[in-house]
């Protein structure tokens, strides 16, 4: 039997059995579920907006302050009103969303200005507005120029993130637990019969990973579809790019994350040992879904964000984030996925001798190096 067709026949028995099992069409109704709820319960139930602080530079004819509190209250809008030092301060501010809008009355009497960072909130421009009802009136300005889809690219790289974390984990884990159940049960003896371990390492991630791909693929684009229909945003242009981004990354993440789970799934006897060998990578991938929504999604062009993108373990979160928000360079996105493949690659190589060397070893958990000793470095079946 060819090295290509045992990899396949080991994919598709993956990709069928656990397909067809009920804990994996439950997860996907389950995960459908809440996309749908979320996307539409809001427009269903109805929401009241947050509350919105207003900035005040220099001092507001009298009764304006009292006017624009009172008309908020009366149009459900709660306001904060506080002063500001300066016309600088407002700006930081305001470039750091802890205000929504700064009203600044100029000390000779001329037009105040409602001063917003990018798109207005159109009920509290016009509760400002109504509390001046004498001239002079007032202007409106943007401290930036207003990115129509500034809001949506930022809800492709928060979302995008965590089904990436949650689909390459999940999937992942799948991995690790087949490995241990097969060497539990003693099947994977009868297989390796036939087969070379490292083709059913291969065969294994594969079809797994075939299936998470077709679930990411159903979950992306139930949320296109009703988040458009629901009315919570509309498609930019680079839509196309940000899904096809979104799905090579997964690719890639899947296959560093699950190929380490499943060599150190193979060093243990029992699952309490697996869990136990497989933290240090579940810390690793804890810690660059951590790194990718706090440092990285408010720095995405950082430094932080920038060093990360290079680095294998910490990319599959990184990478697409940034390229939804439209802060890499084509050549950091080159890199990065060359870079990827390459510790892909290694992680086969050396993952799989240890495999080959510590799948058919049962009575307690075995060390990398003695896995690595007993494959010999040897390609043949079982190691």
């Amino acid at each position: 039997m060819s090295r290509g067709r045992a990899i396949w026949l080991v994919a598709r028995r993956e990709l069928l059995e656990r397909g067809r099992s009920r804990a994996f069409l439950l997860s996907l109704i389950v995960s459908v579920a809440i996309i749908l709820a979320g996307l539409f319960l809001p427009s269903i139930i109805g929401s009241s907006p947050g509350a919105q602080r207003l900035g005040v530079i220099g001092t507001p004819p009298a009764g304006v302050i009292e006017a624009i509190e009172a008309t908020a209250t009366s149009a459900g809008l709660t306001l904060v009103v506080e002063p500001v030092a300066d016309l600088a301060t407002a700006e930081d501010r305001l470039r750091d969303d802890s205000l929504a809008a700064v009203l600044a009355v100029p000390p000779d009497g001329s037009t105040p200005a409602l001063i917003v960072r990018s798109e207005p909130n159109p009920l509290l421009q016009q509760v400002v507005a109504a509390a001046f009802t004498t001239p002079p009136q007032i202007s409106f300005r943007e401290l930036e120029p207003a990115d129509p889809n500034r809001d949506t690219s930022f809800i492709f790289a928060n979302v995008g993130v965590i089904l990436l974390f949650i689909s390459i984990f999940t999937f992942g884990t799948w991995v690790l637990t087949g490995v241990v159940e097969e060497k539990q049960s003693r099947v994977v003896e009868v297989v390796l019969a036939t087969i070379e371990a490292r083709d059913l390492l291969i065969g294994k991630v594969l079809g797994i990973g075939l299936l998470g791909l077709a679930q990411l693929v159903l979950m992306v684009g139930v949320g296109l579809t009703a988040g458009v229909l629901a009315g919570r945003f509309s498609l930019p242009p680079t839509t196309a790019f940000a899904v096809v981004n979104l799905l090579v990354w997964f690719v890639l993440g899947y296959a560093f994350y699950s190929t380490a789970l499943g060599v150190l799934g193979a060093l243990a006897s029992r699952m309490e040992e697996a869990s136990n060998a497989s933290s240090p990578v579940s810390f690793i991938a804890m810690g660059a879904y951590f790194f990718s929504l706090i440092v990285a999604l408010n720095d995405p062009a950082g430094v932080a964000a920038r060093i990360a993108t290079f680095i294998p373990p910490v990319s599959p979160m990184v990478v697409p984030l940034r390229a939804a928000l439209g802060a890499i360079e084509p050549w950091e996105f080159g890199l990065s996925v060359i870079l990827m493949c390459v510790a892909i690659w290694v992680l086969f190589v050396v993952g799989g001798r240890v495999y080959s060397g510590a799948v058919l070893q049962t009575g307690g958990r075995m060390k990398l190096r003695d896995a690595w000793r007993a494959s010999g470095g040897g390609s043949g079946r079982g190691g």
